[in-house]
C-alpha cells in the first residue's frame, strides 16, 4: 500500500493582466510523497491553480500519516478524536467509503493496516524482512472490525471515533491520490473547465474530452519495464486510471522479491500471479482503492463481486489484470478501447466473460421507490 505524505509546493507563472485571466501553463506539486501535475489547458488561470493548490494542502493536513500536525497522525497516536470538528467531518468524507470497502471486502483492503506498513517500512534506505514473530504481534492491531463503524449512526455519534484496541493506526496511502483526484475535478467542474490532465504520481485523470472532441490516449506499464515503454495504451475519456502493481516499491532479500502491497490478513505481502491491477472509472477514490482490493483478492473473486463494489460508490468501473507471465485479461467494456502498445509479442488481450456489472438505473429506481414508501428518506 502506498504511503503519503510531504509537503506541497507550487510555482505559479504570472496571472492578471488589464483584469483578464492571463492562461497559465501546466503546474506541478510536490504532495503525497509525489510529483503532481496538472494541465488545465486553455482554462488554466493563477485562480484555479491556487485553488489546487489549497486544496491539496487541507488533504495534507487531513490524512498524512507521517506529518506531525495532519489530523490522521495525531488519531494514530492518540487512539481517538473528538467528533464532528472541521477536520474531522473532512476525515470522514474518505473514511466512510474506505470503511465500507475494508468491510465489504473482510479486510482484503483494510484502513488499519498501518503498523504493517510502518514495520516492513520499504522505502527505507536498506529494507528488510521482519522477523516472523515480530510480524505475528503487529497483526493483533490490525483489522478493520476494530475500527468504528463508519456505516453506523451510532458509532458516529458518540462522542469519541475511537479504536477498539491499543495500537491500532490507520493509513490512507491507497485512498488519498485518489480522494485528491476526486477534489480537483470537482474544482474544474465549478471553474467550468472544459479538459484537462490531473497526474497524481501515476492516478490518471483525463478530464473531459481532447480539443478536438477524441477521447485520451493512456499508457499502462510494462510491470517488467516500467521505466520503459508502456505495455498497453488505452482510450478513454472522463474517466480516472490507477494502477497497482508490484513493480512500484519493492526489495529483493536473498533472491525474492518483497513489494509493498501488503495482505492484511498473513503480514506479508501478496503473493499471487499478478504484476498490476489497473481500475477504470469515473470516481478517481473508487478506482484507487479497488486497484489494490482487486490485486489482494485476485482477479476470479474480484470479478465475482464486482456488482458489490460498484454499489459502493454508485458507478461501474473496468479492470484490466497483468500477470507475472505476461498474460494480459480485462473486463469486456475495455473491448476497442485496449490494446498492446507496439510489439505484443503475439500475445492477445483475453476479456473476461461473465462479467456482471451493477445495474445503475434499475438500482436508482429500487432507491426512489423505497424513498416514497419512507416518507422520502432513502
Amino acid at each position: 500500500m502506498k504511503k503519503i505524505i510531504c509537503g506541497v509546493f507550487v510555482l505559479f507563472a504570472c496571472t492578471f493582466i488589464f483584469g483578464k485571466a492571463k492562461k497559465v501553463p501546466a503546474q506541478s506539486f510536490l504532495c503525497m510523497d509525489t510529483v503532481c501535475s496538472v494541465n488545465l489547458y486553455d482554462d488554466g488561470t493563477e485562480k484555479i491553480y491556487k485553488e489546487i493548490s489549497d486544496c491539496l494542502l487541507k488533504i495534507e493536513r487531513t490524512f498524512s500519516s507521517t506529518d506531525k500536525n495532519s489530523f490522521l497522525y495525531k488519531l494514530n497516536e492518540n487512539g481517538y478524536t473528538k467528533n464532528f470538528t472541521g477536520d474531522f467531518l473532512e476525515f470522514l468524507s474518505l473514511y466512510q467509503p474506505a470503511y465500507a470497502v475494508s468491510k465489504i471486502s473482510d479486510g482484503a483492503f483494510d484502513l488499519s493496516v498501518n503498523p504493517l506498513i510502518e514495520l516492513w517500512n520499504i522505502k527505507a534506505e536498506n529494507p528488510k524482512v521482519p522477523a516472523e514473530e515480530d510480524i505475528k504481534k503487529t497483526l493483533l492491531k490490525v483489522g478493520w472490525k476494530n475500527l468504528p463503524d463508519a456505516t453506523s449512526e451510532e458509532d458516529l455519534n458518540k462522542p469519541l471515533f475511537q479504536f477498539g484496541e491499543a495500537g491500532m493506526s490507520i493509513n490512507f496511502g491507497a485512498a488519498a491520490k485518489g480522494y485528491a483526484a476526486d477534489c480537483i475535478c470537482a474544482i474544474l467542474r465549478r471553474n467550468k473547465v472544459q479538459k484537462a490532465i490531473v497526474d497524481l504520481g501515476g492516478n490518471i485523470y483525463c478530464y473531459g474530452k481532447k480539443e478536438n472532441g477524441k477521447p485520451w490516449t493512456v499508457g499502462i506499464k510494462n510491470p517488467e519495464e516500467p521505466a520503459g515503454n508502456p505495455l498497453l495504451k488505452l482510450t478513454t475519456e472522463s474517466t480516472s486510471v490507477v494502477t497497482s502493481g508490484t513493480y512500484e516499491r519493492f526489495f529483493i532479500q536473498d533472491g525474492k522479491k518483497y513489494h509493498h502491497i501488503l495482505d492484511p490478513k498473513t503480514g506479508y505481502p501478496v503473493d499471487n500471479d499478478l504484476a498490476s491491477v489497473t481500475i477504470i472509472c469515473c470516481s478517481s477514490t473508487a478506482a484507487d482503492i479497488f486497484s489494490t482490493t482487486f490485486f489482494v483478492l485476485g482477479q476470479d473473486e474480484a470479478i465475482k463481486r464486482l456488482s458489490e463494489f460498484e454499489w459502493i460508490f454508485f458507478t461501474n468501473f473496468e479492470a484490466v489484470f497483468v500477470y507475472k507471465d505476461g498474460t494480459v485479461t480485462a473486463t469486456p467494456g475495455l473491448k476497442g478501447k485496449l490494446e498492446f502498445y507496439g510489439n505484443n509479442d503475439g500475445r492477445q488481450i483475453q476479456f473476461i466473460s461473465n462479467v456482471k456489472h451493477l445495474d445503475l438505473e434499475a438500482t436508482k429506481k429500487a432507491a426512489e421507490k423505497k424513498a416514497v414508501e419512507n416518507g422520502g428518506r432513502f
